[in-house]
């Protein structure tokens, strides 16, 4: 199947112009990729088609597979055109994402539909994957950003050479100006809520974060932050917050789901803490991009599992051969009081038993060798002698 470019989808250098647009030196000498594939420096972006089902996500799962072994620092799947995604479409997006994880590169998709967007939310890939509206906004996240909270401390220090109130060995008081430097310099997002739900308080790095300037979100409720199919849920749990507010730290609930500006999302961690003060309460939510909080927790996963996996089939091949041993021995301990053609069958028969279980071992150790890939079915290494 030869997938081509949506007809009403500019190519990406006509978008944003050839002199933009290389690949990697060694992306000459890669065979012809089934889907558009096309590269911005060491992002790259695939483009998939208009419906994607059961009869080529595998197809889609590989080509990604492919582009991400590639070392791209960023893989865009960009699903502009896409207009109808089932469970294995999302199945494949989420294979990518667990080898981009290992690989150590970001995923992002592009998704338009609102229903492709739902599917993807079903199967959890909202919580994982930052999505974004168009494919202009995911190529100009750019690749992954430098340490902020090393950003962050240059832009708080006063001199370059001593933290914010303080100046040679003479103690300066700490001021409110001093005090917001501080806050800004958080590596994680700060924003204070009213009662009602109404942002009153945020610090840079939480503005940053969700693509706004500063002080653009005084005064909008703290909603804003959040999908819009989440937000009457979202309002719900708020309420009951305030009904008996309490510390929560982060890792006490699911994954979560924050909005930018631009309508992408990405998986976010946050904390709450109640503020009682003598004009009312408020709630100090502390808010993280899990990005790559979740890239190395999904990895630690996939490194138990493997390790689970490969306990659980060399259990089953030790029970397999055990089985098969005994089989054999009760074969030719028959065969010693039979007529010499009978046992001479019966001989053969057992060796014939003893040998497929060689090969059964000898193919699970090679698959083991090579980088935890599941042994061969072992009817296949019968029919193959």
């Amino acid at each position: 199947m030869r997938c081509t470019s949506h007809p009403g989808r500019l190519s990406l250098a006509r978008r944003f112009g050839r002199s933009r647009l290389f690949a990697p030196a060694w992306a000459a000498a890669v065979l012809e990729d089934a889907f558009p594939v096309e590269w911005i420096g060491h992002q790259a972006v695939v483009s998939l088609p208009e419906h994607i089902d059961v009869s080529n996500a595998g197809q889609i799962r590989e080509e990604l597979l492919s582009v991400i072994n590639r070392g791209a620092a960023v893989l865009i799947a960009d699903m502009t055109a896409t207009v109808s995604c089932d469970r294995a479409g999302a199945d494949a997006v989420a294979r990518a994402f667990q080898r981009a994880v290992v690989n150590g590169t970001q995923l992002r998709l592009v998704v338009t539909a609102p229903v492709v967007r739902h599917v993807l939310g079903i199967e959890g890939l909202d919580r994982l994957v930052s999505i974004y509206p168009s494919l202009e906004a995911a190529i100009a996240a750019g690749t992954p950003a430098t340490d902020y909270p090393t950003q962050a401390r240059a832009r708080a220090q006063t001199d370059g050479k001593h933290p914010p109130g303080l100046s040679g060995t003479r103690a300066v008081a700490i001021t409110p100006a001093v005090l917001w430097q501080l806050i800004d310099a958080l590596g994680d997002g700060l924003a204070l809520t009213a009662g009602d739900g109404q942002i009153v308080l945020v610090n840079r790095r939480l503005a940053d974060m969700f693509g706004y300037e500063h002080l653009e979100l005084i005064g909008r409720p703290v909603e804003t932050l959040v999908p819009a199919d989440l937000r009457a849920a979202h309002r719900g749990y708020r309420a009951g917050y305030e009904r008996a507010p309490e510390a929560r730290p982060m890792g006490d609930r699911a994954r979560l789901v924050g909005l930018r500006k631009d309508a992408s999302t990405f998986p976010v961690e946050i904390s709450l803490s109640p503020v009682p003060t003598a004009t009312g309460h408020f709630t100090l939510t502390v808010i993280r991009d899990a990005t790559e909080v979740r890239r190395r927790e999904d990895l630690a996963v996939l490194a138990r599992a493997a390790v689970a996996e490969q306990t659980h089939r060399g259990q089953e091949l030790l029970d397999r051969v055990v089985h098969s041993l005994f089989n054999v021995g009760l074969s030719l301990q028959a065969a010693i009081d039979l007529p010499s053609d009978v046992a001479r069958e019966r001989i053969t028969e057992a060796l014939g038993r003893l040998d497929d279980t060689i090969h059964e071992i000898r193919g699970h150790l090679f698959a083991v060798r090579d980088r935890g890939a599941p042994p061969p079915d072992p009817a296949s290494l019968n029919g193959a002698k």
